[in-house]
């Protein structure tokens, strides 16, 4: 590449993602979960806006950016504390997987995460996310604060921090991981609702809280992407067929924007320079832009110029069952597991397939994923023969124009695939990847294989109906 090839990054993309109490009186806790919330108790809904989404599976949703993950909610809040005021939040667990609320600086960098499990519950409540504790029980109440201040060593219980700035601006974003079967997307429990003290000691509560706190009535900015231009002009490269996937499929672990910039497209942003490769680079282990501090990510870059189908094939780390109503959550290696295909420039997700929907695996454990456009998929790539499949965009890499489609736009992929809250015994975890080029060293068969087929190839292998 020319040494006077010069771009300037203005903003960096991330590669991963970041990318929520109904009750009356019943008898079961196990029927009462399975209620759906009366519309009543939605107090101070005005407090959240829908957020990211990628469930329509398009990618063309103008809130699909960031690389949400196609089996989780996203709601935001964005506010402004008046000075001297306290906010408390009063919340249910939801009946769900897993759920957080994440604070964030205006421009997307995450701050402190109020994890599920750390969360003590009201007098008289339960935890339900934490192991061994009745999922579907009914007292579920938790009660916490917000607190603008840096994040210390130690954080208090039940406490959200967010940035003290000069106008007390604070950004949020709530997640709700897989609700359990027949519940709504919010896991039968309404939003966390807030309540205001001034400094003057009124007390303000439900549509009120909405004004004092002067919430935003809109969704979060995109801030995700780098510019367009910048984009085209790294992608036109085309160091190889293909660029940027590489013609031997490979994962990276995501780390900075910038990281995954120079990772992607082989060019520096800081030094302006080119690099021949991302092993051996220094990394910054931090993620930006609505990214979830409670997920890591693995990527990998394809091109359908390379071959129209890729096969994966791999070990999921043992996670929780809790979709099917499950009362207990078992021991688990990871909260939950992840795989989805996605737009390098929209910085869309298109389909995701998460743990408990891949039943079938082989005698050793492992799955095997086929993905591509619908019409290049194998015969055999279905459940019945022990087969997982996951589309490919059809957008590719989310740019449509016709001048994107000489250089390959339109055959890009990403898969992107999550750990989210690995245990600390589970020494196999993205987590625990800390350089570019140690992520098979460190994850093992939790690193799956990745190559290029055919759908004549593929088929080949018949179908594996014994499952």
């Amino acid at each position: 590449m020319d040494n006077t090839f010069k771009i300037n990054i203005f903003l960096l993309v991330l590669i991963g993602s970041l990318g929520l109490t109904g009750c009356n009186d019943s008898n079961s806790d196990s029927e009462q979960a399975n209620k759906q919330p009366d519309s009543t108790t939605e107090l101070a809904d005005c407090m959240w806006q829908d957020s990211f989404t990628s469930k329509s599976g398009t990618g063309e949703d103008p809130l699909n950016f960031a690389f949400p993950d196609s089996n989780v909610s996203y709601w935001s809040s964005e506010f402004t504390v008046p000075e001297g005021a306290k906010v408390s939040i009063d919340g249910d667990y939801p009946y769900s997987r897993h759920f957080s609320l994440v604070s964030y600086t205006a421009e997307g960098l995450r701050v402190n995460s109020l994890l599920d499990t750390a969360i003590s519950p009201n007098v008289g409540s339960i935890n339900p996310f934490v192991t061994g504790h009745d999922r579907l029980k009914q007292n579920r109440a938790f009660s916490a604060r917000l607190e603008l201040a840096d994040l210390p060593e130690n954080p208090e219980q039940n406490t959200l921090y967010a940035p003290k700035t000069a106008d007390n601006k604070v950004a949020m974003l709530y997640r709700v991981y897989v609700p359990n079967k027949n519940m709504n997307v919010k896991g039968n429990v309404s939003f966390p609702r807030f309540k205001v003290q001034l400094a003057n000691g009124d007390i303000k509560k439900g549509q009120d809280v909405c004004s004092v706190l002067k919430v935003k009535k809109a969704p979060i900015d995109k801030v995700t992407t780098i510019p367009l231009q910048t984009s085209l002009t790294l992608f036109n490269q085309q160091l190889n067929i293909g660029f940027p996937a590489q013609s031997n499929p490979t994962w990276y672990k995501a780390f900075s924007g910038a990281d995954n910039i120079k990772c992607i497209y082989k060019f520096d942003p800081v030094s302006k320079k080119p690099i021949s490769q991302c092993e051996g680079q220094s990394v910054t282990p931090k993620l930006n832009y609505w990214a979830t501090p409670d997920n890591e990510y693995v990527f990998a870059m394809t091109s359908r110029r390379l071959g129209k189908v890729i096969e994966l094939k791999g070990q999921i780390p043992k996670t929780p069952k809790t979709y099917e109503n499950n009362p207990f959550a078992d021991k688990y290696d990871a909260r939950y597991w992840s795989m989805c295909t996605n737009e390098l420039i929209t910085t869309a997700t298109n389909y995701c397939i998460y743990d408990e929907q891949i039943k079938k695996m082989d005698q050793a454990g492992v799955y095997t994923i086929i993905s591509s456009l619908p019409e290049d998929r194998p015969a055999n790539a279905t459940e019945e023969c022990g087969v997982y499949f996951l589309p490919l965009s059809p957008r590719g890499s989310g740019y449509t124009a016709e001048d994107g489609k000489t250089v390959g736009h339109s055959d890009l992929g990403i898969f992107i695939m999550r750990n989210l809250l690995p245990n600390t015994e589970f020494n196999q975890a993205v987590q625990n990847v800390k350089a570019w080029g140690t992520e098979k060293q460190v994850m093992g068969d939790y690193l799956p294989e990745i190559r290029y087929t055919s759908k004549e190839d593929f088929e080949a292998k018949g179908c594996n109906s014994t499952f």
